[in-house]
């Protein structure tokens, strides 16, 4: 027995070592505007299924209060890929539009960037929205790849983005149509023309326009596969940023007309199909073990847009509001043999905390020249309830007309009193305790004025601090 055992300590301390030199990949699955509502694990999902997402909650581990830096695209997004607040690097509010020249930094370091340090191979499938300008677009921020549209689908092209030498130009427009339209004619009369008419770009040239939407979901999943086949001997790292259920909505044929709900329905079948994809994916490649992947949204859902948007369930408010339906969203994280299965986190976690969670999983280090907003919640993901992460506040500023700030349960916010921000609207302050009213229903600021005044005080003094 001794003898084997002394046969065996060699083997297990190289055991060991190859763990700490085998780094998990990782897979962030986005989707737009995709409400707290709006899957069957999270209670909703109403007039259609998504199977898929609901196993992975099933295999893996649900949170119920996860949140998103702001109830937008851009600084949503910039927020998860950096894990700070956007304000930090000169963020001013909107988004980027085809007209804009601008972009999130290059000296702003991404999970991308940072996991390319440990020999990761990184690709970026889908909507950016962070500039689309060769210099903002993914290949300038850690990506090895990109494919997919540079903004949102509801919006335009820039005549003066690069454009590949055989790019496929379709209805019937012409290579003429697109170079002629720069940005003097993004007048708000003229934007008309070629609303909803959007780029697709690889690497930082446009292949095709305008792209076929209803092709979108699958060809991301299809690309979202190469790589995944491609990369499984190594460590990889795939941000997966779905074009919907943002508007327009569009559906392949397989799934269009197939839900009680409607389009909308249809298309969040096809997102859970394509998420059921890429876990088969993983699961043939022989690395289901190795492989981190989480799923969860932008922002809340555009309630405006009524059976074309999705839902909040009961949460208040939606998309383009610091109430909690803007900016709680679904997440759901999978990673065989690693995270506990069945689980379901009702601590606060948010978007902002996978750059330092992943860094820690990693085993890479964390820029020094630079605040990190997010937290390491790796305890979590193991099941490690019981240690409290640390957080002691988290800001939301959506505009000077709907601010809100949290600290553990408590939650104050600064806004109009409606859904949608109204500027002919007196602004409302208000007072939520979020364990027992996460639906934001009884404002309690008259009961507890000290409360007010000291969150009020830390929201002014906080953002203070983050704003460039």
């Amino acid at each position: 027995m001794r003898l084997i055992l002394l046969f065996l300590l060699p083997i297990i301390g190289l055991t060991k070592v190859e763990s700490k030199t085998n780094p998990p990949n990782v897979i962030i699955i986005f989707a737009d505007d995709l409400g707290y509502g709006d899957l069957k694990c999270f209670g909703g999902a109403k007039g259609y299924q998504t199977p898929s997402l609901d196993k992975m909650a099933a295999e893996g581990m649900k949170f119920t209060d996860f949140s998103v830096s702001n109830p937008i695209c851009t600084p949503s997004r910039a927020a998860l890929l950096t894990g700070r607040y956007p304000h930090r690097w000169g963020y001013k509010g909107g988004v980027f539009f085809p007209r804009d020249t601008k972009g999130m930094p290059q000296s702003e370091e991404t999970i991308a960037e940072m996991l390319k340090a440990k020999g990761y191979k990184t690709a970026a499938v889908g909507k950016w929205h962070l500039g689309h300008k060769p210099e903002f677009l993914p290949t300038s921020q850690g990506f090895d790849e990109y494919f997919g549209i540079p903004y949102s689908n509801d919006m335009w092209h820039d005549g003066d983005a690069p454009i590949h030498k055989d790019a496929k130009i379709l209805e019937g427009y012409t290579i003429e149509d697109y170079k002629s339209y720069t940005k003097d004619q993004m007048t708000k009369e003229n934007i008309k023309k070629y609303r909803d008419k959007v780029p697709l770009v690889e690497g930082e040239q446009v292949i095709e326009w305008p792209v076929d939407q209803t092709q979108l979901t699958k060809r991301y999943t299809d690309r979202a596969i190469s790589f995944i086949q491609k990369n499984k001997k190594k460590p990889f790292f795939l941000y997966m940023a779905h074009t919907m259920p943002h508007t327009p909505l569009f559906a392949s044929e397989q799934f269009k007309g197939k839900t009680e709900r409607g389009l909308y329905g249809d298309v969040v079948e096809e997102i859970d199909w394509s998420v059921g994809q890429v876990l088969q994916a993983i699961k043939k490649a022989g690395i289901e073990k190795n492989t981190l992947v989480v799923f969860t949204s932008d922002n809340g859902p555009w309630l405006v847009k009524k059976q074309n948007g999705g839902s909040a369930g009961d949460l208040r408010g939606g998309k383009m509001t610091t109430f909690e339906g803007g900016v709680r969203v679904p997440c759901i994280a999978q990673w065989k043999g690693m995270i506990p299965e069945g689980k379901v986190c009702k601590q606060h976690i948010a978007s902002m905390d996978l750059l330092p969670t992943i860094a820690t999983l990693a085993g890479v280090s964390l820029p020094n020249d630079r605040a990190i907003d997010g937290i390491d919640v790796s305890h979590i993901l193991k099941g490690n309830f019981n240690q409290d992460t640390g957080r002691e506040f988290y800001l939301i500023a959506f505009n000077n007309r709907d601010m809100s700030i949290r600290v553990g349960d408590w939650k104050y916010r600064k806004g109009t009193p409606t859904n949608i921000p109204n500027k002919k609207l007196d602004l409302e302050i208000q007072l939520f305790n979020l364990k027992d009213d996460p639906n934001e229903r009884n404002n309690l600021a008259d009961q507890y004025p000290n409360k007010v005044k000291e969150m009020a005080a830390l929201l002014d003094e906080k953002f203070a601090e983050i704003k460039q």
